[in-house]
């Protein structure tokens, strides 16, 4: 007996309502304690977008947006703008306009 397994496409997934929040919901959460940590201890700032960049790559996949968003992360003392949280808030309001 075959047994047939079907994927689905991810992006089909999020158009319906709970996964969506929830992506958007973890996204959100990511940022902020990417954002805080590097105002609590600014050493750890390269580890902190590091880790948002892979974050966002695994939860909304590949965007150019994000490549974009690290730009402000490089500069000397907008490091200090919640730039992830803003960057998350964006994404966000661009899906909705889907």
């Amino acid at each position: 007996m075959k047994r047939t397994i079907i994927l689905r496409d991810a992006e089909a997934n999020l158009a319906s309502g709970k996964p969506w929040v929830l992506r958007a919901a973890i996204s959100l959460a990511c940022a902020l304690v990417a954002d805080g940590l590097q105002w609590l201890i600014p050493p750890l700032w390269m580890i902190c977008d590091g880790a948002m960049v892979v974050a966002l790559l695994l939860i909304w996949g590949w965007r150019w947006e994000i490549a974009v968003a690290v730009v402000p992360e490089v500069v000397p003392g907008l490091d200090l703008f919640p730039t992830w949280t803003l960057f998350v808030g964006y994404l966000v309001a661009m899906h909705r306009k889907k």
